[in-house]
């Protein structure tokens, strides 16, 4: 039984193996949450690259490729918005948010030889994408209106973003913390699983289950060390030192911030 388990899973994986960096990053990408049916995943995901490459042959343009690639991914994988999804979720139940959609693309465009840039704002992250020599902006989560291709669009859409009022403007049921900080720069592709595994922290602290919440940020902080990370890795120094937990496993918890919060003090002091 597990010899023939073991064939079904290199079977699946030759087709990716093709795929070369993008085919590694989808693999750290699938593995940055718990994943109970990889082999579907990675299914799906060669069954969704063929035929993105049968139909890359036939259409004209690169801009034509993307539209269609876009739309063809809200129809088989993208299904259900879901903030705080995992990666993996999009493969087994069709969930997914700004930062799982967005890294899916991204693996997409390197498959496809695409030239993007990952733009992170404080409550959101998006693609801008070269294609037939113009810009196309991809918003991962407006399924009807996120393929934006004029220029007047794409400018109206990152004079919203770089305001940081995407989400707080339009989800007036919910509390979110408002960051000390103006974000809007660039992240590489290879940094989105250190997005990922910080989103796992806020959904652990807002569980108040903080020893979780503080190994899923010492993942991120180790792939990527994002304003925002360090931000919240000050939260979670408070709320450790605020709790219950006995001395001992307050110390364990906050030691790998303490960076963070000499950084902060020496900021303060030098004001």
């Amino acid at each position: 039984m597990l010899g023939r388990r073991f064939l079904w899973l290199l079977m699946l994986l030759i087709p990716i193996s093709s795929w070369s960096q993008s085919a590694d990053r989808f693999q750290l990408l699938l593995q940055s949450a718990p994943n109970q049916q990889p082999e579907l995943a990675i299914s799906k995901m060669n069954q969704f690259i063929s035929k993105l490459q049968e139909k890359r042959n036939k259409l004209k343009s690169d801009e034509n490729f993307l539209r269609y690639a876009f739309r063809e991914s809200h129809k088989t994988l993208l299904i259900n918005y879901k903030a705080y999804s995992q990666f993996p979720e999009m493969f087994d139940s069709g969930n997914y948010d700004c930062l799982s959609a967005t890294a899916f693309f991204s693996v997409v465009l390197d498959k496809f030889g695409f030239d993007y840039k990952i733009v992170e704002t404080n409550y959101h992250i998006f693609l801008m994408v070269e294609a037939d020599n113009k810009k196309i902006l991809l918003e991962s989560t407006d399924k009807r209106n996120g393929f934006v291709s004029s220029n007047q669009s794409i400018n109206d859409r990152l004079t919203t973003y770089r305001e940081n009022k995407t989400f707080v403007a339009t989800a007036s049921d919910k509390h979110y913390y408002q960051y000390n900080l103006d974000l809007y720069q660039e992240v590489q592709p290879q940094q989105l699983p250190g997005l990922l595994y910080f989103n796992q922290a806020v959904t652990a602290f807002n569980d108040n289950d903080l020893k979780a919440c503080a190994l899923k940020l010492r993942k991120a902080v180790r792939i990527y060390n994002s304003p925002r990370i360090a931000e919240f890795a000050l939260i979670l120094v408070s709320k450790v030192a605020d709790s219950e937990l006995s001395n001992e496993e307050k110390k364990n918890l906050i030691r790998p911030f303490a960076y963070f919060v000499k950084a902060k003090s020496s900021a303060i002091a030098a004001r």
